[in-house]
């Protein structure tokens, strides 16, 4: 019985099998979704966003990780933290108003689909693992 719930090491596999997914992947630093169905939010209608991880710098990395030390989460490990992959993507969205300022807000990842919202992480998340390798 204590076999069916033994999950020892499960988040180790997991890791391992993540990294050498990201390895298989191309390494590129711009990613574009493009939703199953176009995604509806506050009056906005998108089919696609891109992302440019590669503009990415330490700043933002400290700057992520501050926000989540505010709204006291604590950061292991950014690859395996689903917030610490949303403020990536949050940050490396490049839609943008007329004046330079973010559209993609927090509010906007939560209300996507999973499907999507777990592929952008995905995608996030084999960029900081390509970078470490």
């Amino acid at each position: 019985m204590d076999e069916l719930f033994n999950t020892e090491g499960t988040g180790a596999e997991a890791a391992v099998e993540a990294e050498r997914e990201a390895a298989s992947e191309p390494d590129t630093s711009v990613y574009v979704h493009t939703f199953i169905k176009p995604f509806d939010y506050q009056g906005l209608t998108i089919e696609r966003l891109t992302f440019d991880w590669g503009k990415l710098t330490g700043t933002d990395h400290l700057d992520i990780e501050n926000e989540l030390l505010m709204r006291g989460r604590t950061l292991v490990t950014p690859e395996f933290s689903s917030d610490f992959l949303w403020g990536m993507a949050i940050r490396a969205c490049t839609l943008r108003d007329e004046n330079g300022v973010r559209l993609l807000k927090r509010d906007a990842l939560k209300s996507m689909s999973i499907r999507d919202f777990q592929r952008i992480c995905k995608k996030a998340r084999s960029f900081l693992l390509r970078a470490g390798s």
